[in-house]
């Protein structure tokens, strides 16, 4: 049984680097609509499985920031690090049937790759994360 008032060294010590690569991926989600090669997808479609999520994402990655080394925090950066992992699974399942598109020569691969790593990077990340601070059940 852990308490779970303070936050331990290597809690804490985790934060600056899940966060930092939350900014990073977070902005990276952002992107695809914006830069690269582009899609026959509507605007609307683009800012709900890429501004949305990458929003989310850098802002989780912010808020942890700042409150990591308050008492209490690990409760928050499980719950952060699994409204990651949400984001990144809403992403990845978004693309699945571009993927499927793809691979019928119905999409361009390049295309797809490039629209698709981005949520995978925020699922993993997520997954890692939500890991990280996963209670001990105690």
């Amino acid at each position: 049984m852990s308490g779970r008032g303070a936050p331990t060294g290597a809690s804490t010590t985790a934060v600056p680097m899940l966060a930092g690569a939350g900014l990073l991926v977070g902005a990276w989600a952002l992107l695809p609509p914006y830069t690269g090669p582009a899609l026959n997808t509507a605007a609307r479609v683009e800012f709900a499985d890429h501004v949305v999520p990458g929003v989310v994402v850098v802002a989780v990655s912010t808020v942890a920031l700042v409150l990591a080394r308050r008492p209490g925090a690990d409760r928050f950066l499980f719950a952060a690090g699994l409204a990651v992992a949400l984001a990144g699974f809403w992403m990845t399942a978004t693309h699945l049937p571009l993927v499927l598109q793809a691979t019928r020569a119905q999409a361009p691969w390049g295309a797809t790759v490039y629209h698709s790593l981005p949520g995978l990077a925020v699922l993993v990340l997520g997954v890692i994360w939500a890991g990280i601070y996963r209670s001990d059940g105690g």
